[in-house]
């Protein structure tokens, strides 16, 4: 898996985190870790490039999972003695967009139900417009 940043400045800064490679169980974590950074430094506005990835496992769809919560404004760290929710929030739509997935990659992401949350955008510049 490759992971590279690019930076575009609109009213706030939006990440774009292109993907190269498969999204699977041996770097799934590299992947959320890395939106992780982004949103921390802060940037919390995402586009998920996914136009050079080819399949996405079931920890793939976790990361993409844990990147929404994350940038929902769900928070990662759970207090005890509290029951968190860890459902997606349509908050979701508003700062993480998805960019031209593959067939393969979306069917994936159908059958999850997660494109439900999602707005996904097959060219850059429609995605970057979207953030308004």
């Amino acid at each position: 898996m490759e992971i590279n940043v690019t930076y575009h400045q609109g009213k706030e800064s939006i990440a774009i985190m292109h993907l190269q490679g498969d999204i699977n169980a041996s770097n799934f974590v590299q992947v959320s870790d890395k939106a992780q950074e982004l949103y921390m430094n802060p940037a919390r506005n995402l586009i998920i490039d996914l136009s050079d990835v080819s399949s996405i496992s079931s920890t793939g769809l976790a990361a993409i999972h844990k990147i929404a919560l994350l940038y929902s404004g769900v928070p990662q760290q759970v207090e005890q003695g509290t029951n968190p929710d860890f459902t997606h929030s349509s908050n979701a739509r508003k700062y993480v967009k998805l960019l031209n997935p593959q067939p393969d990659v979306e069917k994936t992401l159908e059958g999850a139900g997660l494109k439900l949350f999602f707005k996904i955008y097959k060219d850059l510049d429609s995605a970057l417009a979207s953030f308004g």
